[in-house]
């Protein structure tokens, strides 16, 4: 039997076409081994109790779906009662058949909490309560991590770039997402709809950057860049001022214009000076030319008078 010439054209595209369905099939098996092994790491955390008045709180970090341990420890007498009352909130709500009491022959006494994280409904606080003739409590804040962005507001110029950043630390989000915020609202900064103004990129898992070319005054305002982890999402906020080229000549158009100010005065006064002194000479001039005349017409005159006597 004779195979048409396009038959190995044909095999080979079938085997690529087998191969992509392959690597694609792996993907999702690796993803899903990836949340399987999530679920069976226990993420343990414990807070022990050995004062009345202390308030006891501490921040479990977050980031994939997991199973949580959640262990208070009492070591501080509550009164003379004969059992301590144990319950558990989420948040403000007291959790399903998690109220029992312990007998306190026990010591010190525990209560542990075990479930699952899945999303975002699954974080929050939880805090154990013991209570006999007063009640103690300690709670745990369970969050996702903290994305870092800019400390100070960032501070450029017109027609020209500038390169936001936000990372998180060691932990690796599913995907980043840019925000800027008009007045009340959130306006999602899509790269594919304003690729000559906005670019970003993602290097690495941990870290995203926004950069904004050809700037006006028009794009300064508050920015936000948004982690999403399976279990939640986290923002952080940067402040873009952009400002005209004349504003940092201000200070030296100022000196100038003083400058400019003390030399006017300064000739003011020079050519005042001067126009004093030369009417001064002038009327010493004078003054000194009448005198003149003035002894010339007594000498005339005294004279005529000798003559008369003689």
């Amino acid at each position: 039997m004779c195979l048409p010439r396009s038959a190995p054209l044909l095999l080979l595209l079938l085997s690529l076409a087998a191969r992509g369905r392959t690597d694609s099939n792996s993907t999702a098996l690796d993803a899903s081994k990836a949340d399987e092994e999530n679920a069976r790491i226990i993420s343990k955390h414990s807070i022990s109790i050995s004062e009345i008045s202390a308030a006891l709180e501490k921040t479990v970090i977050i980031d994939n779906p997991t199973t949580v341990e959640l262990l208070c420890t009492l070591s501080v007498e509550l009164g003379s009662k004969s059992a301590i009352e144990v319950s558990w909130k989420h948040d403000d709500k007291e959790i399903n058949n998690t109220r029992s009491y312990i007998n306190k022959t026990g010591h010190p006494w525990q209560t542990l909490y075990k479930f699952h994280i899945e999303d975002s409904s699954h974080m929050g606080n939880y805090t154990c309560f013991f209570k006999a003739d007063t009640e103690v409590n300690a709670t745990f804040h369970l969050k996702v991590p903290k994305v870092k962005g800019a400390d100070k507001p960032m501070i450029t110029y017109e027609r020209d770039s500038v390169v936001m950043k936000c990372d998180s630390s060691k932990y690796n989000p599913v995907e980043w997402i840019w925000y800027r915020m008009n007045e009340s609202s959130l306006v999602t900064l899509n790269e594919s709809t304003m690729s000559s103004k906005y670019e970003v990129t993602r290097k690495n898992a941990n870290e995203t950057k926004l950069r904004i070319v050809d700037l006006s005054a028009d794009d300064s305002g508050m920015y936000l860049c948004k982690a999403v982890f399976k279990v939640g999402d986290v923002k952080s906020r940067i402040q873009l001022n952009v400002l005209s080229y004349l504003i940092p000549l201000k200070p030296f158009l100022a000196i100038v214009l003083e400058v400019v100010i003390l030399v006017a005065v300064i000739l003011i006064c020079e050519l005042q000076t001067r126009k004093k002194q030369a009417q001064g000479e002038d009327k010493c001039e004078t003054e000194q030319t009448e005198h003149l005349k003035s002894d010339d017409i007594n000498g005339v005159k005294s004279d005529s008078t000798r003559q008369r006597k003689i």
